[in-house]
């Protein structure tokens, strides 16, 4: 099979990265992404897979962001007047993209002799810029390889575990809370710059800061992403750590108390079972989030 990416010898030692490295990938071309698709993509997908705005600015206030006033369909098809920003979510519920996805990964996996393999929990997305529009600040709480399909674009990455950037319990996860994180210029200065053509991509490790400007072209990107057991136990402390600083507790970091951390898993597992069947019966998260969390609107 032919390469659909390329990782360089040597990008990936013997453990899973913890910073970000660039490869290569052939599918700019791929009719998967040609905007009539990516349109019809849009259109058949429930409105909870879709989301798009006007344009944006890396510190964007999520309570102001500007809406375009289309549709999801019209949004792709007008995508290079129209000022906005997309991201089609969850591209693998459609058998065709799940197949594109899990041979990026396989490959990844053969490519660096399984230490980036074992993905769990794959999911993709993929995300339809107009020109010079932003991706704010904001962080993914799962591994991350951007493929730059269609036009040009800059990505600003920083490191999670430096606190001038940003917060443990900024990082932290609830139902409810935005992604949006807090932006500086100043930032800039301990950032790594990234220019991304179509046939680059780049790894974002998890949970690290980073924000997009857009080149002067539509710009169409593949986001995939993927768990391991790692990722899976830190976003568990995460969510369980947001909790309880949010009754008043504070936190120890990651790590100072290894017991109390496998505690706080287990507890999260147990607590997971019953949110799950919450919302099962409430027929839907949002529902479910609002009963249980006191939210009522699921932004993240």
């Amino acid at each position: 099979m032919t390469d659909l990416i390329k990782l360089e010898a040597g990008s990936v030692g013997d453990k899973m990265p913890t910073k970000t490295f660039r490869l290569t990938h052939t599918l700019s071309d791929h009719p998967l992404f040609k905007l009539d698709r990516l349109a019809r993509l849009a259109a058949s997908l429930p409105p909870d897979q879709v989301e798009f705005n006007g344009p944006v600015q890396p510190n964007q206030d999520p309570s102001l962001t500007p809406q375009n006033g289309l549709s999801a369909e019209e949004t792709v098809r007008r995508i290079e007047d129209c000022q906005s920003w997309m991201v089609i979510k969850n591209c693998e519920t459609d058998p065709e993209y799940k197949a594109l996805l899990d041979a990026c990964l396989d490959q990844a996996a053969v490519q660096t002799g399984g230490v980036m393999g074992g993905a769990k929990e794959r999911q993709a997305f993929i995300f339809v810029t107009s020109p010079n529009n932003v991706t704010p600040l904001h962080m993914d709480p799962e591994y991350n390889f951007l493929l730059q399909l269609r036009g040009t674009k800059r990505m600003s990455l920083f490191n999670h575990k430096n606190a001038d950037i940003v917060t443990e319990e900024q990082l932290e996860l609830y139902p409810g809370k935005h992604r949006n994180l807090p932006y500086k210029e100043s930032f800039e200065a301990v950032g790594t710059q990234q220019h991304l053509e179509p046939g680059d991509s780049i790894f974002v490790p998890l949970f690290d800061p980073h924000w997009v400007q857009n080149g002067p072209e539509v710009s169409v990107s593949f986001s995939i992403t993927w768990h391991t057991d790692h990722s899976l136990r830190m976003v568990k402390l995460s969510y369980v750590n947001a909790g309880l600083r949010r009754i008043g507790l504070p936190q120890a970091s990651v790590g100072t108390y290894p017991v109390i951390d496998t505690i706080k898993v287990a507890a999260y597992d147990v607590a997971r079972l019953g949110y799950d069947l919450v919302k099962r019966l409430l027929g839907g998260r949002k529902r479910a989030v609002a009963l249980v969390f006191g939210e009522t609107t699921v932004v993240n």
